[in-house]
């Protein structure tokens, strides 16, 4: 987020997360950027701004990504959409340290938050970027999710 290009209407989809809490702090200070959408599941902004607004998400449900874009639609064109989230694990999901403990349910679970998730958020936010100028889509991933950087092995559900 450097050189003279800066979003105006700005949409972080994991707001609640920690990186994606950062990048609405960030977002919030910038002159320029007018509102912030803070997409989670629980519906609510880590940072209490007047450019702040939030909605429940559940981005691995299609008609819950589609009922969001359509309320962040009356603030179009959306110059930047953060995809900031992901599942390593949980209380129902460990990485696998070894193929021997691959579980399909866990597998399935993993592509759908990590992979179907970000893919149905482009799919239904795509249409509010501009298009002509500048705008981005941004979906991030941890190291740990790099195929070229597997030294250690594991992780092969978040790796998929």
């Amino acid at each position: 987020m450097t050189g003279s290009w800066f979003p105006e209407n700005c949409v972080v989809v994991g707001a609640t997360g920690g990186i994606g809490a950062a990048f609405v702090r960030r977002l919030v200070t910038r002159k320029g950027v007018k509102s912030v959408w803070c997409l989670s599941r629980t519906g609510r902004s880590p940072v209490l701004d007047p450019k702040v607004r939030s909605a429940g998400l559940d981005y691995t449900s299609p008609d819950s990504v589609a009922a969001a874009a359509r309320v962040v639609e009356a603030f179009a064109p959306v110059d930047l959409v953060i995809v900031a989230t992901g599942l390593l694990h949980d209380d129902g999901l460990g990485p696998e340290k070894s193929l021997r403990d691959l579980d399909a349910e866990q597998l399935a679970r993993a592509y759908l938050v990590n992979a179907i998730g970000p893919a149905l958020v482009a799919k239904a936010f795509l249409p509010l970027l501009p298009r002509e100028g500048k705008s981005v889509f941004a979906a991030l991933s941890a190291r740990v999710g790099s195929i070229s950087d597997n030294r250690m092995g594991g992780w092969y559900g978040y790796r998929a």
